[in-house]
């Protein structure tokens, strides 16, 4: 299958977030050639089990999982080592990114001008929604 889009997607323990996170992915990305690569950390919740029955039936899922090894970073560059389409996107299983802005991130990568696009809830039409103040807290250190 030719893709032009990968959207890599690290998870560990995300099982109840796989259905609707691909449904919003389906929505999101109609008009696009995409796939998702899941990057399981050896979940203890089945999440590997179910992206691999569910990659039976859609060839635009794919999942690796990782055994003995863990860590965010680490699962997003063997995603993109594992994909062969021209653009690449990172996104989180947990449901706080929104899916909906890739196809404006698209775009404009392929205009030329950039050679990356990033996402943020700090700058503005970004969001926090209804975060409490030590989820605020941590997402600020962390960024």
């Amino acid at each position: 299958m030719i893709v032009e889009l990968s959207v890599i997607i690290p998870t560990l323990n995300e099982r109840e977030n796989i259905a609707p996170l691909i449904d919003a992915l389906d929505k999101a990305l109609s008009q696009i050639k995409w796939e998702a690569i899941f990057v399981d950390d050896d979940s203890a919740d089945g999440t590997a089990e179910l992206l691999r029955d569910i990659g039976q039936n859609d060839p635009r899922i794919r999942c690796l999982r990782r055994i003995g090894r863990r860590g965010l970073s680490s699962a997003c560059l063997e995603g993109m080592g594992a994909s062969n389409a021209p653009f690449l996107a990172v996104i989180d299983a947990d449901m706080q990114h929104d899916e909906s802005v890739l196809p404006r991130m698209l775009e404009i990568l392929k205009a030329g001008s950039v050679d990356l696009v990033v996402g943020s809830r700090y700058i503005e039409g970004g969001g926090i929604d209804e975060w409490s103040k030590k989820r605020l807290f941590l997402s600020r250190v962390a960024t």
